[in-house]
């Protein structure tokens, strides 16, 4: 397999890894509204990536200009789903049990298909679809283990769905993106496009940004840091090499690692229902870097 490749499955890897301590950070930052935290996370991130961002922009100077225009939309794109997918989604953990949440948003792959398969792309491999099916078995395990706590919020509901599907466009707009732009390039387009709206959006409803505690903050800044400048920047540097379809099954390693890290830092428990779901997601991420392995 080339070193590109092996090394692209190595960075997804670490994304996972980072994306996963989001849910501790969101849960330590639970005083915060939804949209703050959602807003923080990506200003964070454009406050770190923008500098190295623009340099690497002003330098890209040899690219036709039809292919240059068309990978600042499709960031520009990217940015409008990321803002939406974190608004829809964290919105929908306060209205509804994280079961049902889970399972909705992690449809993602589906989507991803769904629209490669509407687009003309074509599907998944086989394995790849055994991947995506092994995952979405252990999806539906968590939500059937959460199912005593539905509490029937139809909107709530729509929500967590809504972010499944802005996930996967933002995903496929950052594949796009990525064959002309360097990652810091498009990161800056996309997360200060997610930053400006969301912005917007918390003072057109008039958030309360002050007056919570330094913990509060601390979770914020560390959601900003290590899971979005660390792991989602490290998904979009390998939408270059890898299908999103393979880092859409990667995000689905976020609720089972999620868990074990709850266990690991909050002493929350983890229950067999967790743990058997937890297997089959790992067996479908273990599957779909066998496939890409051996496509290569």
């Amino acid at each position: 397999m080339p070193l590109n490749r092996r090394t692209a499955l190595i960075v997804a890897l670490v994304g996972l890894f980072a994306v996963s301590h989001g849910v501790i950070f969101i849960r330590l930052a639970g005083e915060a509204p939804a949209l703050l935290i959602a807003l923080a996370r990506v200003a964070i991130a454009t406050a770190v990536i923008a500098p190295f961002g623009l340099i690497a922009l002003s330098v890209r100077t040899e690219l036709p200009a039809g292919a240059m225009r068309r990978a600042v939309v499709a960031s520009l794109l990217g940015g409008l789903f990321l803002a939406l997918h974190f608004a829809s989604w964290i919105t929908s953990l306060e209205r509804v049990s994280i079961a049902e949440s889970t399972i909705l948003v992690s449809l993602t792959p589906v989507w991803v298909a769904l629209i490669d398969v509407a687009t003309g792309r074509g599907m998944p491999n086989r394995r790849l679809l055994l991947a995506i099916a092994l995952c979405l078995t252990g999806t539906l395990v968590l939500a059937f283990d959460g199912a005593q706590r539905l509490d029937g919020d139809p909107t709530g509901l729509l929500l967590a769905v809504a972010g499944g599907l802005f996930m996967a466009l933002y995903l496929i707009s950052g594949r796009k993106a990525r064959t002309v732009l360097q990652t810091s390039s498009y990161a800056t387009l996309c997360y200060g496009t997610a930053a400006l709206l969301l912005g917007a959006t918390v003072c057109a409803l008039e958030v309360e940004v002050t007056g919570y505690g330094w913990p509060t903050y601390a979770a914020l800044l560390a959601l900003g840091l290590v899971s979005q400048v660390i792991g989602h920047t490290s998904y979009n540097w390998t939408l270059a090499t890898l299908p999103p379809a393979f880092v859409a099954i990667c995000l689905l390693g976020e609720p089972v690692l999620g868990a074990l890290l709850g266990w690991l830092y909050l002493g929350e428990p983890v229950s067999m229902a967790a743990f058997g779901a937890g297997i089959l997601i790992l067996s479908g991420i273990g599957i779909a870097i066998s496939a890409e392995i051996r496509q290569n």
